[in-house]
């Protein structure tokens, strides 16, 4: 008797943890992927600076890369302030 009662309170805790459970997979798994792009990219880097001409292609790549972000920051900014201007209403002056 005290056996079933010892699982059926194993399992309520359990389905009351069952977010928290998940939560905490998640934020490994994330953290896993997220090493997993940095040691890539790190091996990436390495490789590509073994000689002279592989790390003027990553120079030239980190470079486009950068423009490419500039341009997309500048018109992510344009975007935000053209819907801000939408939602904007000048105060009634009662004129």
């Amino acid at each position: 008797m005290i056996e079933i009662a010892g699982g059926i309170v194993l399992a309520i805790l359990f389905l009351a943890l069952l977010p928290a459970i998940l939560a905490g997979a998640y934020l490994v798994f994330v953290a896993g992927v997220v090493l997993m792009g940095i040691i890539a990219a790190a091996s990436v880097l390495w490789v590509g600076a073994q000689s002279p001409e592989g790390l003027a292609v990553e120079l030239i790549l980190g470079g486009i890369f950068l423009l490419w972000l500039h341009y997309e920051i500048k018109a992510r900014r344009q975007i935000a302030a053209e819907e801000a201007a939408k939602e904007f209403r000048p105060p009634d002056l009662g004129g």
